[in-house]
């Protein structure tokens, strides 16, 4: 029997499992420190609207270009070769960026279920946390079975996604139940932090910018889509998992706020919410289960940026944009073998640096992912002008007045970003590794630049 391709229900599930993993576990606690109990929510609130016209321009162009590999395909053919270049080379960023994030949080989890996990064996300190050989290896094991779950294929990585976010959501179904019937509403105080309420929310959002990322996986497995499959269930998928994830995450602020002590100190990589949840509850059992859940969320996160990424990169250097050796060449059965290994070597390297890289990669993520944010929206506004009769299965509502709001909001976000003084300005780490980034990726240009650049065309699809 023929494999059936991606329906609308696998994006979802990639796309949202992707974007709530363990973010809603570890950083709410922290929003709800910057802003407030009401500040995070109206925090989160205004990052959804920031976030939702991106939504629209990547629905707009994955339905109606069909072409195959994401933004430096969209980028390029309605910008040039420089503009689809940076919008690769910062999504790579993105990426690395975000795997290793992903498992040095991991590891504050299992401590929880395993205390000895980051008492025992201790190696050396860096960044001001000290590594231990438990957390290590299981680290090793994350990184490397994940990876191998994908060699297998996309179908099983697929079946992987789908199974692990239906427990996340029961998990979230469960919490969100609980905090109701045993939170306190007195807990809310105070509503806005006393940092001011305007510089809490704004710190909050930077943050919060890092954890809508997600839904930009779907261009990327767009090429696995099954025929049958009617082009604006993308649309629909990538939207849903915007509206879906935002509200989510509002209702991961409230029922936090119910049972957390209002002015509990908080750290980046600490867990108060599950204690305070098993304090609030009595039960031992369900900060288990809510740790399970959490867990559950990591592995889809993983699962799903090592997936988007290494076909990310497999069709960048397709493209000419970087060596063949990257690209399907270097592929079997259209499984980017080695672009594969070379996201979970750099996720190894990250995970060595230990717990003290948590901050300046979301601060990275961040800038990184609004640059190609709004790369993407000036190739939608150029699409328009360029082709304004051509077929499209979804159209961004409001059209280029709501296109021009996504590429603004991108270009002040990532002014206040680069600027020094501004309440979210990059700190020291992060400016050495964005500069380093950007000279490496000088060199690649460079060296690169005399390939021919090919995008290929899509797969057929139902409009």
């Amino acid at each position: 029997m023929k494999k059936k391709g991606m329906t609308g229900k696998d994006y979802f599930a990639l796309a949202f499992g992707s974007m709530i993993g363990i973010g809603w576990l570890v950083s709410a606690p922290l929003w709800i420190a910057n802003a407030g109990s009401v500040g995070a929510m109206i925090a989160m609130l205004l990052t959804a609207l920031i976030v939702i016209p991106i939504g629209f321009v990547y629905s707009e162009l994955c339905t109606s270009v069909k072409i195959v590999g994401g933004e430096f395909a969209y980028a390029y053919q309605f910008l040039g070769r420089l503009p689809g270049f940076c919008a690769g080379w910062f999504l790579i960023l993105g990426y690395v960026s975000m795997l290793p994030w992903v498992v040095l949080s991991t590891s504050s989890m299992l401590n929880y279920l395993f205390p000895q996990i980051q008492t025992t064996l201790p190696l050396y300190t860096i960044l001001g946390n000290t590594l231990h050989l438990p957390e290590i290896i299981i680290g090793l094991v994350m990184i490397w079975g994940i990876t191998l779950i994908n060699l297998r294929g996309m179908q099983s990585s697929k079946k992987f996604q789908n199974v692990a976010t239906g427990v996340l959501l029961l998990t979230f179904a469960l919490f969100f139940i609980c905090s109701f019937i045993f939170g306190d509403i007195e807990n809310l105080k105070p509503a806005f932090s006393a940092k001011g309420a305007g510089s809490g929310i704004l710190m909050a959002i930077a943050s919060m910018i890092f954890f809508m990322n997600g839904f930009d996986t779907i261009p990327k497995a767009a090429d696995e889509m099954d025929k049958d499959i009617n082009a604006r269930n993308l649309a629909k998928a990538l939207v849903g998992t915007i509206l879906m994830g935002s509200f989510i995450y509002i209702l991961v602020i409230l029922c936090s706020s119910l049972i957390m002590n209002p002015g509990e100190s908080v750290n980046l990589g600490a867990l108060p919410l599950v204690t305070s949840y098993e304090l609030a509850t009595g039960s031992k059992a369900l900060g288990f289960i809510m740790v399970l859940g959490a867990l559950m969320g990591v592995l889809t996160t993983f699962n799903g940026f090592l997936m988007a990424g290494a076909k990310f990169i497999c069709s960048f250097a397709d493209a000419g944009f970087m060596g063949k050796a990257l690209g399907s060449g270097s592929s079997e059965k259209h499984i980017p073998r080695r672009a594969l290994l070379i996201l979970a070597a750099l996720a190894t390297a990250g995970m060595f640096m230990g717990k003290g890289l948590l901050a300046p990669l979301i601060t990275m993520g961040g800038i990184t992912f609004l640059i190609v944010w709004m790369i993407m929206g000036i190739a939608n506004w150029r699409y328009r002008a360029m082709e304004p009769d051509a077929p499209r299965p979804f159209r961004v509502p409001g059209g280029k007045a709501v296109i021009l709001l996504a590429i603004v909001i991108c270009a002040a976000l990532i002014a206040m970003m680069v600027i020094p003084g501004t309440l979210i300005s990059l700190g020291i780490v992060e400016n050495i590794l964005l500069i380093g980034w950007i000279a490496i990726g000088i060199v690649v240009y460079i060296v690169y630049r005399g390939q021919s650049i090919q995008i290929k065309k899509n797969f057929d699809r139902k409009e």
